[in-house]
């Protein structure tokens, strides 16, 4: 069966069993590793520069929109419940100003992902494509949120010029990443 999903292509299983323990696993595993990068950070007031987009959305383009949407989901989740996954081992930021860039995570995971199940990631060009719509709609929940805390004026200063770099670095790792893991699957599979 044809599978656009990149980690269906990469990691098989044959039984439903095994497909909901892999599901599972992914996305602890994916949890996991988000919650890892949230915390390599350059600590900027109000919204600090992670890892965190990259996680999101390496995760959007190679889980699909179930694995992806669920994963993001339950890092919110587990920060909101009160463990420290959040930048800064923090725990209760979904109201702050950085609270609107989690919530574009979700939002950008479910693009992401329904792109990656229509087999976008095959393509360079469509991937950065769709990092960049990924990273815009990041942006505008984010700077939505910010808008709350800080003058209007401040809005693009504190919650977007800051990001440009590192989130184009981050997009171009991404999108030289998935693409290049497609030239490894079988054809007979893509």
């Amino acid at each position: 069966m044809k599978q656009n999903a990149l980690i269906n292509n990469i990691i098989k299983i044959e039984t439903k069993e095994k497909e909901i323990l892999k599901n599972v696993l992914l996305v602890f595993g994916g949890t996991v590793f988000l919650s890892i990068l949230a915390q390599i950070l350059i600590p900027l007031k109000p919204v600090p520069i992670t890892l965190g987009s990259f996680a999101v959305t390496l995760m959007g383009l190679l889980y699909g929109r179930k694995l992806a949407t669920a994963t993001i989901l339950s890092y919110v989740v587990a920060g909101t419940a009160g463990i420290p996954v959040f930048a800064n081992f923090k725990t209760g930021v979904l109201f702050s100003p950085s609270g609107g860039y989690i919530f574009g995570y979700i939002v950008a995971a479910i693009f992401l992902g329904y792109l990656a199940d229509k087999g976008f990631t095959k393509s360079y060009a469509k991937t950065i494509l769709a990092l960049i719509i990924a990273n815009v709609i990041i942006y505008a929940l984010g700077v939505l949120q910010l808008s709350l805390f800080v003058p209007n004026k401040d809005v693009f200063k504190l919650g977007v010029y800051p990001f440009l770099i590192g989130d184009t670095l981050k997009m171009l790792v991404v999108a030289s990443l998935v693409p290049t893991l497609w030239k490894f699957v079988p054809k007979n599979d893509k």
